[in-house]
């Protein structure tokens, strides 16, 4: 599957999800390689300012349609800790979303293409640094790979000085924190929100999951 070290390049809050994250599943892409990340215009025109707000296991906030130029912020009011990295389905891709969350990462990253070169993580109960910024139509996913029971900001205490290391929970998208949406032309209107149920089409993943 994608690992977490995937989506962007290398930023103080992406080398710590990387920490928390091990090589279970996706992490945002660094400098070991990962999907490119799309070139924003000359002028992105400007477009609405979103908050995500992201809870345990589950992306609100988060229309089904935005419009090039939205602005996306992280709102962490869960008890864990949550990231929003947000990935595009290159033009021609029929791949599902499942099926592209289940490849292997080489694979995958032919497929996708990072909004942005860095994620957004927050602790709980804080508001993650910096945004997201669309800058180009089509299909996007929105997703949290942070392991379950991450409940803090700090590196993992190493194993051999006796202490706990990274927490080994399932990532959060297997338990339903991702969204997809669709990204449409400047100017035109937002869409509805999604169902407020968690997203159910990851179960089988997780089910078989060790």
């Amino acid at each position: 599957m994608i690992s977490r070290r995937s989506f962007v390049t290398i930023s103080a809050s992406a080398m710590l999800a990387a920490s928390l994250a091990g090589p279970v599943m996706a992490q945002s892409p660094d400098a070991q390689g990962g999907p490119p990340v799309l070139s924003p215009g000359a002028s992105i025109p400007a477009g609405p300012a979103i908050t995500v707000v992201g809870t345990e296991y589950h992306f609100a906030g988060l229309p089904t349609t935005v419009p090039v130029g939205t602005v996306l912020t992280l709102d962490n009011q869960g008890d864990e800790v949550h990231e929003l990295i947000v990935v595009r389905r290159n033009d021609g891709v029929t791949k599902t979303w499942d099926e592209l969350l289940a490849m292997p990462n080489d694979e995958a990253f032919q497929y996708i293409t990072a909004a942005s070169a860095e994620s957004l993580i927050a602790a709980p109960g804080e508001t993650a640094e910096g945004s997201i910024v669309i800058p180009e139509t089509g299909d996007y996913l929105a997703v949290c790979f942070i392991p379950q029971g991450t409940t803090t900001m700090s590196p993992p205490a190493s194993p051999a000085a006796g202490q706990s290391a990274a927490p080994e929970g399932m990532p959060h998208f297997m338990l339903g924190m991702r969204q997809e949406f669709t990204v449409t032309d400047a100017g035109t209107e937002v869409g509805p929100l999604p169902s407020a149920s968690p997203m159910e089409s990851m179960a089988p993943m997780a089910s078989s999951a060790p």
